[in-house]
Order: C-alpha cells, then structure tokens, then sequence
C-alpha cells in the first residue's frame, strides 16, 4: 500500500490552504509515481520545475499543476 503524506493528501481533495513548496517524496506521491523516477525527471531536465533549497529539491504546487494540466490529452468526442 502506497504512504502518503498529509500535504500530498490535502491537495488531491483541493483543500485551499497549503504551504506554497513540496518535496521531491510529496510529489511522488500525489503524481502516483516512484520517488527515483521524480528523481529522473530532474536529472533529465523533465517534470515539472524544481528548485533547489539547500540539498533538497522543492516544487512549487502551482507549477505543479500547471505542468500537470500540460500533460492532459486532447481526446475527441
């Protein structure tokens, strides 16, 4: 069973107040993704935007889902 994290909960049911930054493990677990390939991502110069703070790389959950909605397929109905 996959562990996630209570921020990462907060943003899948739209709660409105949340801290502006995620982790790397934050957004793995709200993408439904491995924490290596969030990793790969940013070695790849893929994903959405990361920022460094210190060692740690943080995102920002609006460019989140900015990325995200990128990502949606166009399907004809």
């Amino acid at each position: 069973m996959r562990r996630t994290t209570a921020r990462a909960e907060e943003a899948a049911s739209g709660a409105g107040d949340r801290c502006p930054l995620m982790s790397a493990e934050e957004l793995a677990d709200f993408l439904g993704v491995p924490l290596n390939t969030v990793y790969i991502w940013n070695h790849r110069h893929q994903g959405p935007r990361a920022h460094k703070v210190g060692r740690y790389l943080r995102y920002r959950w609006s460019e989140v889902e900015a990325w995200l909605e990128a990502q949606a397929v166009n399907r004809a109905t």
